[in-house]
């Protein structure tokens, strides 16, 4: 049952999400067209395959011009996506974000990435580019936790394979550690200080945003602590980016912890020439809107939920 699913799954990938006709799929597994044609049926039926009919362009152009004029972006795409199913938004959002950010990156450029769901998604998702990058570096130390998925060593090889990067480089140590002497040491580390070294000079960067609650991936790895999250509210963490906790007017809320994350600072973020991010969930709304607000973002490609959102809270504040 395995083997059929995998195989429901590798056809539904070429035809859906890489574009190969059926005649060409069918040529490469040397089987019929009708066979390739009933598989994608089965995918359809056994859930591998969910349709999602998009009614709402005209809605999503309204809240594109509204997002536009209420924040200081030089590129937004929203992705219309259904209210029922979380995963099928991840998706749907990260294939738009492939599609719509690959515009953005130019011969010669130094991407830094950081990881998660919806940026390997986007990675996946991305088809392969002309262009060359010098460099794609890993901004942000990693999970090491196998039970949580940060998907950094996959997003960094997509990304440099697709994009042709003449340099690659993963971050090899923890996104934070239990002390800022632990931190310190670390920095002097050849292979650590050169990756720290190649993300600060890195001219785009390709983040995403997190919250300080149960939820984040830093608090089910262990990274931090129910201690730490008391603090952080205290100290009003809206969010993190790039595992960098921030308050509403986008500054660094917990020094202690801050000392002892592993990456690229939230002033390296302000000085790079162009700030991207594809992201999803509802639930960061409030992160997401204090982000575009303080410009901490340049380019948002954003689920359509999401979006409304953050509208909503940015209308609800102009009218207080």
């Amino acid at each position: 049952m395995e083997q059929k699913r995998k195989l429901l799954v590798d056809i539904a990938k070429l035809y859906y999400e890489q574009g190969l006709t059926q005649a060409e799929i069918a040529q490469r597994y040397d089987i019929s067209r009708t066979i390739v044609s009933r598989k994608l049926a089965e995918a359809r039926e056994a859930g591998v395959v969910k349709i999602f009919i998009d009614s709402e362009e005209d809605t999503v152009h309204d809240l594109e011009r509204r997002m536009l004029a209420t924040f200081s972006l030089s590129g937004l795409k929203i992705a219309s996506v259904p209210d029922d199913n979380s995963g099928l938004s991840v998706k749907i959002t990260a294939k738009a974000g492939a599609e719509y950010l690959s515009g953005f990156l130019k011969e010669g450029d130094r991407l830094g990435v950081s990881w998660g769901w919806t940026l390997y998604e986007f990675s996946t998702a991305l088809a392969e580019q002309e262009v060359s990058l010098d460099m794609v570096c890993q901004i942000t130390g990693s999970v090491d936790n196998a039970m949580v998925r940060g998907y950094a060593n996959e997003i960094v090889g997509n990304l440099s394979r697709k994009w042709n990067a003449k340099e690659a480089y993963a971050f090899p140590c923890p996104v934070i550690v239990d002390s800022p002497i632990i931190s310190d040491t670390l920095r002097h580390d050849f292979k650590i200080r050169r990756v720290l070294e190649s993300g600060a000079r890195c001219n785009k960067l390709l983040i995403n945003i997190a919250l300080p609650d149960a939820g984040s991936c830093l608090y089910q790895a262990g990274y931090i602590t129910d201690a730490d999250l008391v603090r952080l509210k205290e100290n009003r963490a809206v969010g993190s980016i790039c595992c960098r906790f921030f308050d509403e007017s986008g500054r660094p809320c917990d020094e202690t912890l801050d000392g002892r994350t592993l990456g690229i600072s939230i002033e390296d973020i302000r000085r790079a020439d162009c700030v991207m991010a594809c992201i999803t969930g509802r639930q960061k709304a409030q992160a997401i809107y204090s982000a575009l607000r303080n410009e901490l973002i340049d380019i948002l490609v954003i689920d359509s939920l999401t979006a409304e959102e953050i509208m909503r809270i940015a209308e609800a504040e102009r009218s207080a």
